[in-house]
């Protein structure tokens, strides 16, 4: 009787221990409604998650997901890495990795090492999605000057090099790369003044890329943390019973072999600003008396449409945005910090015209990002487009047609990291 007694007290621990491991092990969701969901990832698109719980799959849209919490943690640097380099892309993606190199056009590069028992992720980097590459990455000063260093850079590739007094640079385009005929990493090289040559990677502080990007790019998906290190703008996930690969936005891909290697998939962003939480310079046209008398704070709106009332485009409310009269100008101080504006696109529904239009362009640091004519008829137009490292936003709205009411409304305009 009193086997049979410790049989079931241990059937009972046993039962509970694992109980308490498939909830260790398990995934979560957190949503925007401050709900949790406990299972098992099982597939991410562009409208969102599928997860499987005891009761069956749930889809969940990407509209409602805060996190999605895979219950592993980003592991520390391995003892035997004393120092480490940093990729990062141009869509702000960044990768740790103990060296890297160009072949061709090609980055190669060796991740970190993660956690015992995980396989390293497979990157494949082309030299044209990369924003620069930093030695020595663990050195904070030296962090801080990097950043320094890169305000000053113009529209050219750089070869940086450390010196006692910082860093100073050779500006030119990087064509690719190579080995020499010892084997050693070489960088092929045209200096700016004119002539090619062949540099060594070795005696560089890292490599940063002047990269003209489209105006128009794939949207984020998500920013997914992995047990490495990594943090990847991603605009796809597949999750396959090969593995798990992730593209991200500036085109590179990385595959792991399961989601022990990733940490979190980030929904909310965390970096988002609204343009109509911040405070632009603005070049104001003229008001004519009866749009002044139809809202005498325009021609610069925000979180409101021209007859101050909520925005709307295509019949759809939008809870943020801004909206500029015609002949207006808004240039926006972004500092550099983001990578990516996105905002639905139109002519405000709350004009006295319906044939209104305007023109509208919008410029990052002097470069022309968009620009189209506008009409009321057409339908909002969603827009994201790269502003890495970009200081400065500017918006600029013209008449197309002599009528009132052809203001332009940019519905949840932002910018995110």
């Amino acid at each position: 009787m009193r086997l049979c007694r410790r049989a079931a007290v241990l059937a009972t621990a046993l039962l509970t221990l694992a109980i308490v491991v498939t909830q260790v092990n398990a995934d979560d969701v957190t949503t925007s409604a401050g709900k949790k969901l406990n299972g098992k990832l099982v597939s991410v698109d562009g409208q969102g998650v599928s997860f499987s719980t005891g009761g069956g799959n749930v889809q969940i849209s990407a509209r409602d997901i805060v996190v999605v919490d895979l219950g592993n943690r980003v592991a520390p640097i391995p003892k035997d890495v004393t120092t480490y380099s940093e990729i990062e892309l141009t869509d702000g993606s960044t990768f740790r990795v103990t060296k890297f190199a160009l072949k061709g056009k090609q980055f190669e590069a060796d991740p970190i090492a993660g956690p015992e028992g995980v396989a390293q992720p497979k990157l494949d980097v082309p030299m044209g999605s990369v924003f620069s590459a930093m030695k020595k990455a663990e050195d904070a000063k030296g962090r801080e000057a990097w950043k320094k260093m890169l305000g000053t850079r113009g529209k050219r590739d750089l070869y940086v090099i450390a010196q006692e007094t910082g860093f100073t640079f050779i500006q030119g385009t990087v064509l690719g790369g190579g080995s020499d005929e010892k084997g050693r990493p070489i960088v092929n090289f045209e200096k700016e003044a004119g002539g090619k040559d062949e540099l060594q990677l070795s005696r560089a502080a890292g490599l940063v890329f002047y990269q003209p990007q489209p105006p128009v790019i794939t949207p984020t998906l998500c920013k997914v943390t992995d047990v490495f290190g990594n943090s990847l703008t991603a605009s796809a996930i597949s999750i396959t019973p090969a593995g798990i690969t992730v593209t991200t936005v500036a085109g590179a891909t990385v595959k792991y072999a399961s989601t022990a290697s990733l940490v979190k998939l980030d929904y909310a962003l965390g970096n988002v600003a609204y343009l109509s939480d911040l405070d632009p310079q603005l070049e104001v046209p003229e008001i004519p008396a009866d749009e002044k008398r139809l809202n005498p704070t325009a021609p610069y709106l925000k979180d409101r449409s021209l007859s101050n009332e909520s925005i709307k485009l295509d019949n759809t409310i939008f809870p943020k945005g801004i909206c500029l009269a015609p002949d207006t100008v808004a240039t926006f101080n972004l500092g550099g910090d983001y990578t990516q504006f996105k905002a639905t696109i139109g002519i405000d529904e709350n004009g006295t015209n319906a044939t209104s239009a305007a023109r509208v362009t919008i410029e990052a640091d002097g470069q022309v990002l968009f620009t189209d004519t506008l009409k009321r008829k057409d339908k909002a137009k969603g827009l994201v487009l790269a502003v890495k490292g970009v200081k400065q936003l500017r918006i600029v709205v013209e008449a197309d047609t002599p009528l009132n009411g052809n203001y332009v409304t940019l519905a949840e305009a932002r910018v995110q990291k």
